[in-house]
């Protein structure tokens, strides 16, 4: 689903999870930078702020120390409206076309540089949308020996195992990634535009740089959003409702704020009390992540050890002092679990015998006598699709070990999580 993103950090991951959160420290940095270069692109006053309200931004700043695509994602969508705001549609198409490489609903957005392309009779880098998938769709013949892979094999369900939410999950999602104040100046930026539109006769259609800002930022935003709510309400293509995907809209909506900056500093026609205006903003943008509010930064929440990661920690250091001979056949599905135990995720056949591939579900019937199964109230339930009762009223399997924790420190709130060890004694 994602082998662009793969591709890339295979080099930081050789050097360990430190070297990957450096990298999309820097993917971030540059993704700010860029939501800069597409904000002075576009004739806004203020631009450089667009580099604060990135950061200021508390998922965005959270999902840094992170081994997850968005920053990525993020930062491609990104380069290529800074590109095509800079007058090189051609590169900004061929760059969007990997989107959905490093996430697989990047594909959506094609369509929106589709019509953005379309409306600049921009006929001849049409085809530069189609980039991405002519060199996978290459690179999968070669490797898969299936050159249809690229459509054939979708790794998210039509129906998800996660279930549906409501519609107004990832509207509300916006405001906790980008925190009180660039929620607030996001909503008066797309006012102005929206009260740009509404001027019909007076817009300035033919403007290229109006076209960009439009389709680019406010399409874009507003057909990711779009999808995810449909994508969740409806609980189809694999959605859990998890609203950090947003956060792929960061430097585009630090764009927006911007805007939105603007047309709170120009309620005042004393320059004095604009640069009043902008530095108190910026400031309480600022501040409010510190509060302890839930929409800013929790120390415990935030950087400390998750609770789940903490328990692998512990059932790891718990079968380090088992006897090394024979060896365990080893089961998990968490993958703290599976990092903390050293298992070989690239390796098809590491957890099952006689070379059977791996299953969509944990099954327990193939695992040989001795393995070690290391059950989790989460992954093991929704992915691996095995309850707890179902191990425990399994005459071959005996429990080993077990632990349960907050799964945020400090916070009995955030409810709880277990992970229990079974060892499988008999085949009958």
């Amino acid at each position: 689903a994602k082998p662009l993103f793969t591709l890339l950090m295979a080099g930081p991951a050789q050097l360990g999870f430190r070297a990957v959160t450096l990298m999309q420290c820097a993917l971030v940095a540059a993704s700010a930078w860029l939501s800069f270069r597409v904000a002075r692109g576009l004739g806004l006053p203020l631009a450089a702020l667009a580099v604060l309200f990135c950061y200021a931004a508390p998922d965005y700043f959270r999902i840094q120390f992170s081994g997850l695509t968005e920053p990525l994602f993020g930062l491609v969508l990104v380069g290529a409206v800074a590109l095509a705001v800079s007058g090189r549609a051609g590169w900004s198409a061929a760059l969007v076309s990997w989107l959905p490489f490093v996430r697989s609903e990047g594909f959506i957005l094609l369509g929106v540089w589709a019509v953005y392309l379309v409306w600049q009779r921009r006929w001849a880098q049409l085809p530069g949308l189609l980039l991405g998938y002519a060199v996978y769709t290459v690179v999968g013949g070669l490797v898969l020996g299936e050159w249809g892979w690229v459509f054939g094999r979708n790794p998210y369900p039509t129906v998800s195992p996660y279930g549906h939410g409501g519609w107004t999950t990832f509207v509300i999602g916006l405001l906790f990634l980008l925190g009180i104040v660039p929620f607030a100046l996001v909503l008066l930026g797309a006012g102005q535009q929206v009260a740009r539109l509404l001027r019909w006769r007076d817009a300035p259609w033919a403007d290229p740089r109006f076209q960009a800002e439009l389709l680019l930022v406010y399409g874009s935003i507003a057909v990711f959003v779009g999808a995810h709510t449909v994508f969740w309400a409806l609980g189809i293509f694999g959605s859990a409702g998890l609203t950090r995907v947003l956060t792929v809209l960061t430097p585009l909506l630090a764009v927006v704020a911007v805007r939105g900056l603007g047309v709170l500093a120009g309620l005042t026609g004393s320059a004095v009390a604009r640069r009043r205006i902008v530095l108190g903003v910026s400031v309480v943008a600022v501040l409010l992540s510190f509060t302890g509010l839930r929409v800013g930064f929790r120390w415990q929440r935030d950087f400390a050890q998750p609770g789940d990661v903490a328990l692998a920690e512990q059932a790891a250091a718990w079968y380090r002092q088992l006897p090394a001979c024979p060896p365990h056949p080893l089961v998990a599905e968490h993958p703290a679990l599976v990092r903390a135990l050293a298992i070989q995720v690239f390796d098809s056949v590491a957890r099952l015998p006689n070379g059977q591939p791996r299953p969509h579900r944990i099954e327990l019937d193939p695992l040989p006598v001795g393995t070690l199964l290391f059950w989790d109230d989460w992954f093991s339930r929704v992915e691996g699709h095995l309850e707890l009762q179902t191990v425990v009223a399994d005459p071959r399997f005996r429990q080993r070990w077990a632990a349960t924790t907050l799964r945020q420190p400090g916070d009995p709130g955030g409810g709880s999580c277990r992970v229990v060890v079974f060892e499988k004694t008999c085949l009958q």
